[in-house]
């Protein structure tokens, strides 16, 4: 429960907000991937109070389902962590920032390793060897997340050719384990070379890196460059480990209540609900941003 004093700040620099950017799954999204009305209605009333709308997922954009893109309010679309910057509407790239190579070969043991599955997202998709992809609940994809799995990734034969053949455009690489055994080996191993890549986590069982400099943090300070709105002007929504710079970036920061210790303690408001009970509406309505 926050106290009456907190709220009333919050509320007063609440009324600078022209800009508004949510995290998807976790946050905007319920647990089983949808948008909730209320939800969806509360991206409506920003928009008609002229607040610009920012959406920023780990996902890949071809994973984005219509239910957001076709909200014609939004503006951008933040992909793979950071890596891309699309004008929704239009899909075009207005920033792009891809894996080196020396991180692509560093990483590269993973690809047969029996007890890791890598995704690699490329031409704004996720792809994933073919094996791999038919034993994905052998990997630790959780039975909740199974169908989106199936339905977004692309699956290859010839992976580690093709991941090479597309050196140089890689967005991110994404490690699912389902052991935790696993998930320690694969993060001691990923510390090492931190100065190649970023590392973060969007799952419990899952790793990611991207290019260095990549983040939702720094494209959402790209996007405010961009619309010549400061960080002070922006209020940020998310949940998991990959949020935490966007929620450190924005003059508030928003946790959901199923949201992880870091982002929490990042957070300048920590909602009473969680992503399945319309969380971002409430907090809007809590700020006094909507009605």
């Amino acid at each position: 429960m926050i106290d009456n004093e907190k709220l009333y700040d919050l509320r007063q620099r609440a009324k600078r907000v022209k800009l508004f950017a949510t995290d998807l799954d976790g946050t905007l999204h319920d647990g089983r991937h949808m948008l909730s009305s209320e939800n969806r209605e509360a991206l409506l009333a920003l928009a008609e109070r002229g607040i610009i709308l920012v959406c920023a997922t780990g996902r890949s954009r071809t994973s984005i389902p219509e239910t957001i893109t076709g909200i014609s309010c939004i503006k951008y679309l933040i992909t793979a962590n950071g890596a891309r910057v699309h004008l929704n509407g239009t899909d075009e790239i207005i920033s792009e920032k891809f894996i080196d190579l020396a991180a692509l070969e560093y990483i590269r043991p993973f690809f047969e390793d029996g007890e890791v599955m890598c995704e690699v997202f490329w031409d704004g998709a996720p792809h994933v060897e073919e094996r791999r992809y038919h034993d994905a609940r052998d990997y630790g994809v959780p039975r909740w997340f199974s169908d989106y799995f199936f339905n977004s990734r692309v699956p290859l034969k010839d992976f580690e050719k093709e991941v090479f053949d597309h050196a140089g455009v890689i967005e991110n690489i994404n490690f699912v384990f389902g052991k935790e055994s696993v998930q320690n080996r694969v993060l001691s191993f990923l510390k090492e070379r931190t100065d190649l890549y970023e590392l973060t986590s969007s799952f419990p069982f899952n790793y990611e890196i991207g290019g260095i400099g990549v983040s939702k943090g720094a494209a959402l300070d790209f996007i405010s460059g961009r619309e010549g709105v400061s960080s002070e002007e922006i209020i940020a929504f998310g949940d998991n480990e990959n949020d935490a710079t966007m929620i450190e970036y924005a003059g508030i920061g928003v946790a959901v209540a199923n949201a992880v210790p870091r982002v929490i303690a990042a957070a300048d408001l920590v909602t009473e609900q969680d992503n399945n009970d319309s969380a971002v509406a409430e907090a809007l309505k809590l700020l006094q941003i909507i009605d």
